[in-house]
């Protein structure tokens, strides 16, 4: 589809590009802990959660890597630079393969050292083990899906990568019922299996789609011919993006020592408080990720065609939609906690921490909303140190230090942690507000138009 087609249309196909992106990550969460939940047994669920701790933090970096390369991909679609976009597909594939291999041998080679570097229990150590250099150790599978997702999803086959994510996640649950109760394999070998060979079929499947439908070609020729100006623009935009994803999950498992500490000294089921939050806060900004990936495949068009007018109305507009959903759902949310949270929790006194968290979390989902589409439009256009530098900064300055003082210094217990997040995300979001205002990423330029 064109620029000029899109002009016409954003709304329209903004929300037809969210919609499959939606159900998908909606299917990701649902689907998230399928090996944990299947292997019936708490220390192999325990081994599996240690294990994609690691292979997750990997992974991130890997997912913005794709995600630098569907920026440019649009922008020279944008700038009708057809021979720009044929050369990043083969340069953004085959160093995202390279990268994920070297990963995954780095997770098979040192997996012990850094299990033992965690602390991981003896008594789930050697599953641990053997989970993390199975699924780890074939990282480049989850290289491969990611890049050729991105890839899709570029071309407005989001629909096409939305069906081919239910296929893998439905064929994972499938082997794994066939390796634990049919072919009676131990709990680990079978879940990781199982795993595995969906994976891998679903590299198959999206090597044919983008081979077929997309008419994308694969060049290690192109790869190596173009690797020295186009690897730099997409290590450009990916590398200060990647630092802050691993910021900000390192400063999570910070914040989550310290709701560990609060469990102990102030707030007695603390931690189980916020396992059980968690759960529910990942569906208040799953409409907001959605429609900003969306947003970034138009708003790369408009960019490479220098149409900043446009732009600017794209992200106004998508702001918007993020912020009232987000409200919505968040208060909606607020509103039957207490029902939801008592469905499973025995404790009064949990399921009341946990309903004042969640009005708490109203506020919290505002600033998150706003945070999503800026960092995300920025980004695409090009805009990448600034929103690194923020997060980094709010992230361990506000947050993580924030939760220490509110939460165990004026003892507010977990509460302190929500309170000191919140400021975090809003504060952030102000400032979001103010940069975009003031137009500096209209300046930037990341492709050549073509005449």
């Amino acid at each position: 589809m064109t620029v000029e087609n899109i002009k016409h249309h954003d709304t329209k196909l903004l929300l037809k590009l969210t919609i499959p992106i939606f159900f998908e990550l909606i299917l990701q969460v649902l689907l998230g802990n399928v090996d944990k939940i299947m292997v019936g047994n708490e220390n192999l669920a325990n081994a599996i959660t240690q294990a994609n701790t690691i292979i997750d933090m990997l992974t991130v970096s890997i997912s913005v890597l794709s995600a630098g390369s569907l920026i440019l991909i649009n922008q020279y679609k944008g700038a009708q630079n057809i021979e720009k976009e044929k050369n990043i597909y083969s340069v953004a594939f085959f160093f995202n393969l390279l990268l994920s291999i070297a990963l995954g041998l780095a997770l098979f080679v040192f997996g012990k050292q850094i299990l033992i570097l965690m602390k991981v229990n003896e008594a789930y150590f050697e599953e641990t083990l053997l989970y993390l250099r199975l699924c780890g150790g074939f990282l480049f599978f989850q290289g491969i899906i990611l890049t050729f997702s991105s890839f899709l999803r570029s071309n407005t086959f989001v629909v096409q990568s939305f069906i081919v994510s239910i296929s893998i996640n439905i064929l994972n649950v499938g082997l794994n019922a066939l390796f634990l109760y049919v072919l009676k394999l131990p709990g680990i070998i079978s879940v990781a299996l199982g795993t595995l060979i969906s994976r891998f079929i679903g590299c198959i499947i999206l090597l044919i789609l983008i081979i077929r439908l997309a008419k994308i070609k694969l060049s290690v020729k192109d790869a190596i011919k173009n690797s020295k100006t186009e690897l730099k623009k997409l290590l450009k935009l990916s590398i200060p993006s990647a630092g802050e994803s691993i910021s900000y999950s390192l400063s999570q498992i910070v914040i989550l020592t310290i709701i560990n500490i609060i469990d102990t000294k102030i707030n007695p089921g603390a931690a189980t408080a916020k396992s059980f939050v968690n759960i529910m806060v990942q569906f208040s900004f799953i409409f907001t990720s959605s429609i900003t990936q969306a947003m970034q495949i138009l708003l790369g068009r408009y960019l490479g065609a220098r149409d900043i007018t446009k732009a600017e109305k794209l992200i106004t507009k998508t702001l918007i939609i993020s912020i009232v959903s987000s409200i919505i759902i968040a208060v909606i949310q607020a509103l039957l906690a207490r029902p939801i949270f008592s469905l499973f929790i025995d404790s009064y006194d949990i399921v009341t921490l946990c309903v004042k968290i969640m009005f708490i979390e109203i506020l919290l989902e505002i600033g998150r909303a706003i945070n999503i589409t800026f960092v995300r439009a920025l980004q695409t256009s090009g805009d990448v140190i600034f929103p690194t530098l923020l997060a980094v900064i709010f992230c361990w300055g506000v947050a993580v230090i924030g939760s220490y003082v509110f939460g165990i210094t004026l003892s507010l217990g977990i509460i302190g942690v929500w309170i000191a997040m919140t400021i975090d995300e809003l504060c952030r979001g102000a400032i979001f507000i103010v940069r975009f205002k003031k137009g500096k990423w209209k300046k930037y330029n990341l492709v050549e138009k073509t005449n």
